[in-house]
C-alpha cells in the first residue's frame, strides 16, 4: 500500500488466530487421533508420535496461510482492505466516506475477545468494508472514530490557514497601493471602475 505524504499506517493486521479457534481444535484432534493409530499400527513407537506431531504442523500452516491471505490496514486517511495471496482482491476508502459501523459478536466470539466490523460508505453502490476476526472490535471503531475525528479537524485547520493567507495577501495588496486610493482598494477590474467615473 503506498501511503501520501501526510499518511500514517494506524492498523495493519490480519484476522487474529482466535478466528479459527474450532478449526485449531479440530487439528488438535486429528492429529492426536491421526498419531494414536500410528503408534498403536507401527512397531517403533516414536514414528506415530512424528507423525502427529507433523500433521499438526501442517495444519497450523495451513490455518496461518489461510488467515494471511487478509489484511486489514486502516490510516489517518484510509481504510484498505486486501484479500488473495496470488490473485488479490483490493478494496479501499476514504475515512470521510464512512457513515455507519456494525459491530458484531456472537457469545463465542465475545469470549475470545474477537468480532466483526462492519464499514458502510457513502455513495450509490452500497460498499461496506467488512473486517472479521478482529481483536477487540470496539477499540477498533474507536481508532476509526478518533481517526476521522483528527482528519475533519486537520482539514478545518488547513482551510483556515488558505483563508487566513488570502486575507493577509488582500490586506498586503491594499497596503502597497497606499489607503488615500480607492481605485487601489478596489479588487473590480478597470474598466468596470471606469464606468463609475461621471
Amino acid at each position: 500500500m503506498d501511503l501520501h505524504a501526510d499518511e500514517r499506517i494506524l492498523y495493519a493486521q490480519s484476522p487474529s488466530w482466535r478466528s479459527q479457534f474450532t478449526l485449531h481444535l479440530g487439528a488438535l484432534v486429528a492429529a492426536i487421533l491421526v498419531g494414536a493409530i500410528v503408534f498403536l499400527a507401527v512397531d517403533p513407537d516414536w514414528i506415530g508420535i512424528l507423525v502427529g506431531i507433523a500433521v499438526a504442523v501442517v495444519a497450523v500452516v495451513l490455518l496461518w496461510l489461510e488467515r494471511s491471505r487478509t489484511k486489514y490496514v486502516i490510516t489517518t486517511h484510509r481504510i484498505h482492505v486486501r484479500e488473495g495471496l496470488i490473485s488479490k482482491e483490493l478494496q479501499e476508502t476514504r475515512l470521510d466516506r464512512i457513515q455507519n459501523v456494525t459491530v458484531n459478536q456472537s457469545v463465542a466470539q465475545r469470549l475470545l475477545m474477537i468480532g466483526t466490523v462492519d464499514y458502510d460508505t457513502a455513495g450509490d453502490d452500497g460498499s461496506r468494508f467488512r473486517m472479521e476476526g478482529v481483536p477487540r472490535p470496539q477499540g477498533l471503531v474507536r481508532l476509526v472514530d478518533t481517526a476521522q475525528r483528527d482528519a475533519l479537524e486537520s482539514e478545518r485547520r488547513k482551510a483556515a490557514i488558505a483563508e487566513a493567507e488570502a486575507d493577509a495577501s488582500v490586506r498586503s495588496r491594499y497596503e502597497r497601493g497606499g489607503y488615500d486610493d480607492p481605485a487601489a482598494r478596489d479588487d473590480r477590474p478597470r474598466g468596470e471602475r471606469d464606468l463609475d467615473q461621471p
